[in-house]
């Protein structure tokens, strides 16, 4: 925190370059792992959020049947059992498909809708939707960082600048082919909390803190720099004395149980 690291010892010693690439990144080597880190000190308020996807689904016909015990997995020895199962959940269906029916008799006689919930709530029922939550999708997770800068003098404010560019830099795509006609995506971060160990803060060497969760290769979405965070305050060159800078990263791999077993 505040010291430099190493960070060209790091990459060429691997020992941070073990994940693989996964999804459709892996099939094609269209990326190249460039000589250019940050070390920068970790700032409050540092989250792990994983969601997970959920919707609600009307399950019907499949969810009566499943109500009265009919099992999908029924082997063809027993087809016989299934039909007379299926005939019989048929039968209770009856009387509210006969009442859709005349529903929508109705609804094109008088031009009126909602007849199906009216006869409903004459006889005091509702259509069972069967209701079940099915998995969807584990959402991709997002993390966001918030940084302030008070450089003391001119070399930390180049300092700064250079930081803000760098992240600048990376999260814009380029200009390819003749005319500019394609663009070349932006580059992709790798995020290690890194920690020294007691007693050795002048030292270069940095170890991965096992107790943050890991981070997955990320895709910066957006980069806000505030120059005046406290009012118009300047240098005699002009330089802002404080800057933040708030930064948002989103994974490109989601997260599975072997992620998390992993310590992501």
């Amino acid at each position: 925190k505040g010291t430099h690291i190493d960070s060209d010892k790091i990459l060429r010693s691997g020992t941070l370059l073990s994940n693989k690439k996964q999804g459709v990144s892996s099939l094609f080597n269209d990326t190249k792992r460039i000589q250019e880190s940050i070390a920068i000190y970790l700032p409050p308020n540092v989250e792990d959020n994983t969601t997970a996807g959920y919707n609600d689904m009307r399950t019907g016909l499949a969810g009566f049947l499943a109500a009265r015990g009919v099992s999908a997995n029924t082997s063809a020895d027993d087809a016989e059992k299934i039909a007379k199962e299926f005939v019989g959940a048929a039968t209770g269906l009856l009387s509210s498909a006969a009442m859709r029916a005349v529903s929508e008799v109705a609804e094109i006689a008088l031009g009126a809708e909602g007849t199906t919930q009216l006869a409903n709530k004459a006889f005091g029922v509702a259509d069972n939707p069967y209701m079940e939550v099915l998995f969807d999708a584990m959402s991709l997770r997002t993390f966001t960082y918030n940084f302030k800068f008070a450089p003391k003098n001119e070399d930390e404010t180049a300092e700064v600048q250079k930081i803000i560019s760098v992240f600048r830099f990376h999260m814009a795509p380029e200009l390819r082919g003749g005319q500019s006609r394609f663009l070349g995506l932006p580059s992709q971060f790798d995020i290690h909390y890194m920690y020294q160990p007691m007693g050795d803060s002048q030292s270069s060497n940095a170890t991965v803190n096992q107790y943050y969760n890991k981070i997955a290769t990320c895709v910066l979405t957006n980069c806000t720099v505030n120059y005046t965070p406290d009012g118009v305050k300047s240098f005699a060159d002009g330089a802002p004395t404080q800057m933040t800078m708030s930064l948002t990263f989103k994974e490109t791999e989601m997260i599975t149980k072997e992620k998390v077993a992993e310590g992501f």
